[in-house]
Formats: C-alpha cells, sequence, structure tokens
C-alpha cells in the first residue's frame, strides 16, 4: 500500500494540469507511449480504452479512500453504536435459551453439544481466515493494478508534454 501511496503522490505532482487528460484514452491515437513485458500486458488488460481523467480521479479518490477509511469507518460505527447493543442483546439472549436447552437434558448430551459446538467455531474461524486471506490477496492484487495504472498516467502524461 506504501508503494501505491508513493506513486499516487508522485503522479499528481508530476500531473500539475489534469484536464490536460481530457478526451484521451489509454491507447489512443496518441499514445506513444509503449510498456512491455508484463507491466504493460496488466496495464493493457486492466485499463485499456479507458478516459485518463476519469483514471486520474479514480485513482487519486483511492489515495484518499485509503488514507482516510479509517476515520470514516470509526465515524459510521459511532453512527451504528445505538444498534449494536441490540443486537449484542439478541445474541446473548439466544445464547442463553441454548444454554437453558443444554442444561436440562443430561450429562452424556451437554458434552455431545458442546463438542460439537466448538467443532463449528472451529469451522467458522477456519473459513472466517480462508475468507480474510482470500480477500486480502484480492486487495493487494487490485492496488497492484492501480499502481501500474497511476505509473502509466505519469508516463503518458510526460510523454505527452515533451
Amino acid at each position: 500500500m506504501e508503494r501505491f501511496i508513493r506513486t499516487v503522490r508522485e503522479m499528481e505532482d508530476t500531473i500539475l494540469i489534469p484536464s490536460r487528460l481530457l478526451d484521451l484514452t489509454v491507447g489512443d491515437s496518441q499514445d506513444r507511449l509503449q510498456l512491455e513485458g508484463i507491466r504493460g500486458s496488466i496495464v493493457k488488460a486492466t485499463i485499456d480504452n479507458t478516459d485518463l481523467y476519469r483514471l486520474y480521479s479514480m485513482i487519486s479518490q483511492m489515495k484518499i479512500e485509503i488514507l482516510w477509511s479509517q476515520d470514516h469507518m470509526n465515524t459510521f460505527q459511532d453512527e451504528n453504536e445505538d444498534s449494536e447493543p441490540t443486537e449484542r442483546f439478541k445474541y446473548i439472549k439466544s445464547s442463553s435459551s441454548m444454554q437453558s436447552i443444554c442444561t436440562s437434558s443430561n450429562s452424556e448430551s451437554n458434552i455431545t453439544i458442546e463438542n460439537y459446538s466448538e467443532t463449528d467455531d472451529e469451522d467458522a474461524v477456519s473459513h472466517a481466515v480462508r475468507s480474510f486471506k482470500r480477500h486480502l490477496r484480492g486487495l493487494y492484487h487490485n492496488i497492484e493494478k492501480m499502481t501500474l495504472a497511476a505509473e502509466y498516467l505519469t508516463l503518458r502524461y510526460q510523454n505527452d508534454i515533451d
């Protein structure tokens, strides 16, 4: 993420007049920039025929979102804090009723229910961990694509000015 932020800052420092990107697209007739290798293929596959001004705006907005999203999430959480205790109460209430059902049965079945519950919890945790890892890989993959797009915009702007 640090590389993305650094690259976008460089892009914003280089592109002093973003309106010059209007009416330009990736791969148009004015595009003399030839990116080679895997970077070039990723850029072509990801942003081919994309409006440069729109791409610049989206990338800049992504940087702002990454830098300030934690503050936004804290504000969102504060606004929704009132509904959270209600959800907790529902969970506690359902857990209590489950516990009373378990204690009313014999001790042997209690052990079975507890073991089943622990297995479910482990499966849920394993599923959550796998899901988290998958989403994190996807996030890093997309940030890498947008980093390459920011690099492309910087080079394209410099190339078009010269």
